[in-house]
């Protein structure tokens, strides 16, 4: 029984440590956003394919969608 406590802890940490990060990133992506985006893509703004400003609330939800179809990977080469 300790053993599925134990899990369940670990997995409650885990979602709280994503969101915490997708909050933070998503905070980020809210500032950066309208100075970054209007003039990188500046055609694509003014027709209104893209958004020049984003609430904070879908900048964290962006964050997460991001992360979530752009995963990290990494490849151990330690021969030992």
């Amino acid at each position: 029984m300790s053993k599925l406590f134990e899990g369940l802890f670990i997995g409650i940490i885990a979602i709280v440590l994503i969101g915490a990060i997708a909050v933070f990133s998503g905070t980020i992506v809210y500032f950066i956003w309208p100075y970054v985006v209007p003039a990188v893509l500046p055609k694509l703004v003014t027709t209104g394919v893209i958004a020049g400003q984003l609430t904070w609330g879908q900048s964290v939800l962006l964050t997460w969608l991001c992360s979530i179809l752009i995963k990290s990977s990494q490849t151990n080469n330690n021969k030992s």
